[in-house]
């Protein structure tokens, strides 16, 4: 958990650095539903605050995740920058080929960057190209 935290930090670091307007927001995706820890902010000490508080429980929904994800970019002060959504992913995905194609034409159609994956653990290698290949 310590290197998806370090790397949460980095990715957050770099992003707020490459540009004044930037912002970042995290969200945790284990558990039932995933949950918008801080909403889209350029304030660091929030960003480094709620990175240091996600817990690993329970198991995750992927596309669930990546849905509320492009909600929250929606939803963002400046509208005017490019989208990208980064998961650091730590847990098998195990969401259904037919629903991950779905989520990605949705975020290809509304013009969100390829998503980025850092894997910490085996993943289902029968679900997730579907994700990338709609990408």
């Amino acid at each position: 958990m310590e290197s998806v935290q370090d790397a949460a930090n980095l990715v957050s670091n770099a992003k707020m650095q490459s540009n004044p307007e930037n912002t970042v927001g995290i969200m945790s995706l284990a558990g039932r539903n995933p949950e918008l820890l801080v909403s889209p902010t350029d304030d660091m000490g929030k960003i480094m605050n709620s990175i240091h508080e996600v817990k690993m429980f329970g198991g995750m929904s992927f596309a669930d995740g990546v849905q509320v994800a492009y909600l929250a970019l929606k939803h963002r002060r400046n509208k005017m920058g490019g989208q990208r959504i980064v998961l650091l992913v730590g847990s098998p995905v195990e969401d259904d080929p037919k629903t991950l194609k779905k989520v990605a034409g949705i975020l290809r159609k509304n013009g969100v960057s390829e998503p980025s994956f850092s894997i910490q653990i085996d993943i289902s290698f029968t679900t997730l190209p579907h994700f990338f290949f709609v990408c």
